[in-house]
């Protein structure tokens, strides 16, 4: 009966022993997927953005141009935890075949020129722990759209 007792005892130090290991492995695995997720929800925050100041110079040549009113869409669409983001919009000309043109009315021979807008929304990631890319990773996203005309 003595030696019984002792084998229940060993038994529960090496259960301890083994949670001792595993415990600080499984937070890990946890955080990681926490940052994961919150690096998911950033990237899509920074799409969503994006988007937002693209779709407002989309709508027609006069917001094309409009910088200002492509970077408040963009700003505007940002949830109030978001700070420090960068905001940059721009417009370009093709000809219908995916060349490059000036935005002239002549620019294209064949056709019409199509006018885009793009519009990259940049922000930096702060993950609870540095892993392997230091302290902040600077993430980016740009969404392109044709301007109706």
């Amino acid at each position: 009966m003595t030696r019984t007792h002792v084998s229940r005892a060993s038994e529960r130090g090496q259960a301890l022993v083994e949670i001792a290991l595993c415990v600080p492995l499984l937070m890990l695995f946890l955080i990681g997927a926490i940052d994961l997720g919150r690096l998911s929800q950033f990237d899509t925050t920074l799409e969503s953005a994006a988007r937002a100041g693209a779709q407002y110079g989309s709508l027609n040549l006069v917001t094309a141009n409009d910088g200002t009113g492509m970077t408040t869409a963009a700003q505007n669409d940002l949830p109030s935890w978001a700070s420090n983001f960068t905001v940059s919009p721009s417009s370009y000309c093709q000809c219908p075949g995916g060349a490059a043109a000036s935005c002239t009315a002549t620019a294209c021979s064949t056709s019409h020129r199509l006018l885009y807008v793009s519009v990259s929304v940049t922000g930096t990631f702060r993950p609870f722990f540095h892993y392997f890319t230091g302290t902040a990773v600077a993430r980016t996203r740009t969404a392109t759209l044709q301007v109706g005309q």
